[in-house]
């Protein structure tokens, strides 16, 4: 009887101590937002606008209108990588004061743009 309450308590422990999946997608989704919006890049680059979004926990990125595309989550902060063919890196840019986001610079195929938050 003694193990069993034990075992009881045990797995009661783990489980408090361990974050429902609810919790964490309600506290990455409020992280992703701080990235959505609209992004303009420098006059002659090849792409004009990109728009980030967040839907269901997972952050997406469209160049101009050829279709949105998974961007995954990388080691280094702010970073994400695109699952579009050309696999570019995308690196936030914050205000050091305010941390906000103020843009991005995208690593793509040799080259590095640089896009504005709107």
């Amino acid at each position: 009887m003694k193990t069993i309450l034990t075992l009881l308590i045990g797995i009661a422990l783990v489980a408090l101590a361990t974050p429902s999946n609810a919790q964490t997608t309600v506290a990455d989704s409020a992280a992703l937002k701080t990235y959505t919006g609209s992004y303009t890049f420098e006059s002659g680059s090849p792409i004009q606008k990109f728009t980030v979004t967040a839907d269901k926990g997972e952050l997406y990125g469209e160049a101009d209108s050829y279709g949105k595309n998974k961007l995954l989550k990388q080691d280094k902060a702010d970073t994400f990588k695109s699952t579009s063919s050309y696999g570019s890196v995308i690196t936030f840019i914050r205000d050091a004061a305010t941390k906000a986001v103020t843009g991005f610079s995208m690593a793509i195929e040799g080259s590095t743009l640089t896009a504005k938050k709107d």
